[in-house]
């Protein structure tokens, strides 16, 4: 079944790096039990040299307001979204 594979980058939309450095610590603040929930469809990651945060469609299902915050976090702060279609045996 296809998803969606977003990517938040750590950029605003006019290419200035993101503060404060610990934005994505800050955002996902990933305890035991949310990794719990999150069953590997969301994760921090250094994507050439900038923090992003990545997470699938998938997302939505397993925890629905993680997945509205990060959109929603992104569209207010101006950051670069990126959407890719993905099987989601590829979701990893």
């Amino acid at each position: 079944m296809p998803a969606t594979r977003y990517t938040i980058s750590g950029v605003t939309q006019d290419g200035q790096k993101f503060r404060p450095s610990d934005w994505t610590e800050r955002l996902v603040c990933i305890k035991k039990e949310q990794l719990i929930k999150y069953n590997g469809h969301l994760k921090v990651r250094r994507i050439d040299g900038i923090k992003s945060i990545v997470f699938d469609s998938q997302l939505q299902e397993a925890c629905s307001f993680t997945f509205e915050r990060l959109l929603s976090f992104a569209k207010i702060s101006h950051l670069v979204v990126t959407e890719e279609q993905i099987n989601s045996q590829d979701s990893n």
